[in-house]
């Protein structure tokens, strides 16, 4: 059910049931009770503007009264309007005078209701922080009243507002507590719509965290009761059912909850929802099971429905939907006249994502019909359209999945670039169609985006550093490398086959490296584009990778040198999710050296994992249980060791996210963390860290993917996530794969260090402290350091020597500088002491000195 069909329920529910105990108390004046009545039944009806005058009108006579009952009806009524309307400030505004009233009035449930209220218009406007603060209070005294209904109420707002924050485990026990509390009621008259709605919002819970079983299982539970749901809600629950075997790969059970969400829009005359559950269907029948000609027939009724209620934005969709029918059945005249005839709506509708949709159709056409120039027009045009689009949004939410579907289009005009070999043009628009949202939090802050250009890179590289920018293509791949005075391209066409054989290689990595792993990977590599002049020439010791698609799971330093050698032996590697980066390096002030009374290690290792019902949760990317970590705590405390600042350690207990927060962000240069980790391939947001329980007898608590980005890691040179997976997650086109170092970058720290796959504990343990040795006690750069362990494993005559025990580690962020150097106590006291041994001696010959000089005195005389 969406999400806001379901709030907006809840505030109708509840202000029938908090209005009618209001009016049950009151003693006011009829008349001015009539109007209030007639007000609320105005805005039940839908008609709010009536309902607002009368509201206005009354709001000063019920103030000059003084607090009473039915100005806190009319302040909350007016307070709901101004949310259903998006003005939320004016919303928190009458729900703070609703508190004072009811605070006059001495009633606090009246008062846990308005809290309720503003927390309410905080969340809607976006705004959790401060709907999480007013929530807790108004839930705090609901349940210091007893008054169940309230804390219910507050109870789904609170577990909205973590969910919106990707705070998904507070918003399980929080949706969970309601769930609990409403069974304690069951016999109160409001339980049934209340369990109704809770376990709604636990579905959609289920659903975002990928348990897709229990979900599934909730909305037939729900659809085996629909006298409790309208024909509108029905339909969305099959609407959200098809959306669900369609994730899971279920064609025709998708196909069968459309056909069935079709027929409850139509029992419900609900033409907009009819429209887009037929458009499901076609994309099911053409993307899903290849059924090109009932696609069409099903897009045709689309169109005719459309058409029939002089809907033309949905007109224009059905002919945009219809030409790419047309065009995957090669029938390219009728596919050019239907995209032509979809842009001139566009147009005439000014919806900009119809019209660059239409142009990247048509420059599709034209290349197939061999006139590159205007396919290479027609992309330009529809990028301008995609960019301008991308700039009015203002939510990160949105901008990550902006490019998903749009990425294709960049793709088209980069592989022209590539062809006629020209670096600067296809450089820009390989980054322009790359880490997007990761770009904007650097630009506009320190770095312009036309800063980003290839002069500008060149002037940031060593003589003997060189920076490869990887492009992967649908049937084809591409690198372009910049050192400080030379640039090149290097291309290779694969087909469709190729390209999927060689990403699923990568992508089961390292299990497809058999015994003899130099001659495997050797013939995986075989497949990048040859010439990559920075790889074959030893002069380049310092190799900055930014990788594109599935390349993003490559380990390049076991790529085979121009001495057929692994890259590792004598280059260096870092890597980046955009050349961004290095402009950032050359803005940002870096700290080199540090005291010993200042902290330089912050540390979270050996979690308490508890067992749990939060199974989905608690399982890991192969379906296997969580275990604990004996090597985590032995880890950190060498680490440790090896520090000269101070270092605060948070272990076993003491590993809580509140704890990672509060402490994570304070300045230590150095944060490590040693868990376990979860990556979802299939939402982002599902990707986690786990964490001690917050108390005794709770379940684990986790780090969400989302979260991190939310941390100020600004001071902090090197966050190390010593766990499993954690450089994998979801691959979205325009964006790339959304691993952790990405979020920790992003929040600001300089670098991160990762793994690509699963490595066992005592190994991890193993590799960390030897890092950690060349890191501190050695002094080296980060890439350096990294490099020097790898090769200790490498060369260790030991089964650690296979790269799946090494390789999985890589670098991202700024690998060429070394962590802050931090100043130990003995060498500040070492001058002191020498100093004071100096002015003992002296004294001590003066001393003698004066002895002398008496005796001699002495003997003259």
């Amino acid at each position: 059910m969406r999400r806001s069909h379901i709030l907006k329920t809840l505030c109708v529910l509840v202000l029938l049931l908090w209005t009618a105990a209001a009016f049950s108390q009151t003693d006011a004046v009829p008349e001015v009770q009539l109007r209030l009545d007639k007000a609320y039944s105005l805005k039940i009806q839908g008609n709010t503007e009536a309902a607002l005058q009368i509201y206005d009108s009354l709001l000063p006579e019920l103030r000059a009264r003084g607090p009473s009952q039915q100005l806190n009806d009319a302040l909350s009524n007016l307070a709901d309007i101004a949310d259903t309307a998006g003005q939320y400030d004016h919303a928190v505004e009458l729900a703070r005078e609703s508190m004072e009233v009811c605070r006059k009035l001495g009633d606090v449930q009246c008062e846990a209701k308005s809290h309720n209220d503003a927390g309410l218009a905080y969340l809607n406007a976006g705004k959790y922080p401060e709907a999480a603060a007013e929530l807790e209070e108004a839930l705090t005294l609901s349940s210091q009243e007893g008054d169940a209904l309230t804390s219910v109420t507050v109870l789904n707002n609170l577990g909205n507002v973590y969910y919106y924050q990707a705070k998904y485990s507070e918003a399980l026990r929080t949706y969970e507590s309601s769930a609990a509390l409403v069974e304690k009621n069951s016999t109160q008259q409001w339980a049934a719509a209340w369990r109704k709605l809770t376990r709604l919002n636990l579905a959609t819970l289920y659903q975002r965290l990928g348990n897709d079983q229990r979900a599934i299982s909730i909305y037939y539970d729900e659809l085996n009761s629909p006298h409790d749901l309208s024909a509108r809600e029905i339909a969305h629950v099959l609407a959200n059912l098809g959306i669900l075997y369609r994730r899971l790969g279920d064609g025709p059970e998708a196909l069968k909850n459309y056909h069935d969400a079709e027929h409850w829009y139509a029992v419900q005359k609900d033409v907009d929802g009819e429209l887009g559950v037929l458009k499901n269907i076609g994309i099911v029948l053409a993307l899903d099971l290849g059924r090109l000609q009932d696609a069409l027939a099903t897009f045709d009724r689309a169109h005719d429905l459309a058409q029939k209620t002089g809907n033309q934005r949905e007109m224009m969709q059905a002919l945009l939907y219809r030409a790419e029918t047309l065009y995957r059945m090669d029938r390219l005249p009728q596919a050019e006249k239907d995209y032509q005839a979809a842009q001139a709506f566009a147009i005439q509708l000014g919806t900009v994502e119809e019209q660059w949709k239409a142009m990247y159709g048509l420059g599709k056409i034209a290349l197939r019909n061999g006139n590159t120039e205007l396919a290479e027009k027609s992309f330009r045009r529809a990028i301008e359209k995609i960019e301008s689009l991308r700039s009015r949004l203002q939510l990160t939410r949105l901008k990550t999945d902006f490019l998903a579907d749009k990425r294709d289009v960049y793709d088209a005009l980069i592989k022209l670039l590539v062809e006629r070999n020209d670096v600067p043009e296809a450089l820009e628009y390989m980054e322009r169609s790359r880490a997007r949202v990761f770009q904007d939090r650097f630009y506009g802050a320190k770095i312009a985006p036309a800063s980003l250009t290839l002069g500008s890179l060149q002037s940031r590289l060593a003589p003997d550093t060189a920076l490869i920018e990887f492009w992967t293509g649908t049937d084809a791949l591409a690198a372009i490398w910049v050192t400080h005075d030379s640039t090149g391209i290097a291309h290779k066409h694969l087909s469709s086959e190729e390209m999927d054989a060689f990403g699923q290689l990568v992508s089961a990595l390292p299990d497809s490296l058999k015994q003899n792993w130099q001659s495997e990977f050797s013939k995986m590599t075989a497949l990048l584009p040859p010439g990559i002049q920075p790889l074959t020439q030893g002069k380049y010791t310092h190799l900055l990778i930014v990788p594109d698609g599935f390349l993003s799971l490559l380990p390049f330093d076991l790529i085979k040198d121009a001495s057929g050698t692994p890259l590792i032996e004598h280059h260096d590697l870092t890597y980046m999710p955009s050349a961004v980066l290095l402009l950032r390096g050359a803005s940002d002030h870096k700290r080199s050296f540090g005291l010993p009374w200042e902290r330089e290690l912050v540390a979270f290792g050996d979690p308490a994992v508890v067992g749990s019902g939060e199974s989905s949760l608690l399982a890991s990317r192969s379906g296997e249980t969580l275990q604990s970590l004996p090597s985590s705590r032995d880890e950190i405390r060498s680490i440790a060791a090896m520090s000269s600042g101070r270092a605060k350690l948070y272990l076993s207990n003491l590993d809580q996210k509140k704890k990672f927060f509060d402490s994570a962000g304070n300045g230590a240069p150095l944060l490590h963390v040693s868990t376990h980790a979860i990556a979802d391939m299939d939402n982002p947001e599902r990707s986690r860290l786990l964490f001690s329980p917050d108390e005794s007898g709770q379940p684990n608590n986790f780090l969400f993917l989302k979260e991190l980005y939310d941390l100020d890691l600004r001071g902090v040179s090197l966050a190390t996530l010593s766990a499993c997976d954690t450089e994998r997650g979801r691959l979205i086109p325009g964006e790339g794969i959304q691993a952790f170092s990405r979020a920790l970058l992003a929040a600001g720290s300089r670098s991160a260090l990762t793994t690509l796959w699963r490595v066992p504990d005592q190994p991890t343990a193993d590799f960390m402290k030897t890092f950690y040795f060349f890191l501190l006690e050695q002094h080296k750069s980060k890439a350096e350091a990294l490099r020097l362990t790898k090769l200790e494993f490498l060369r260790s005559g030991t089964e650690l020597n296979d790269p799946r025990f090494w390789a999985a580690f890589v670098l991202n962020g700024d690998g060429a500088e070394p962590v802050p150097r931090f100043i130990p106590w003995q060498a500040l006291f070492s001058p002191l002491l020498v100093l004071a041994a100096l002015a003992i001696i002296i004294s001590q010959w003066k001393k003698r000195k004066l002895r002398r000089i008496a005796r001699e005195t002495m003997a003259h005389a």
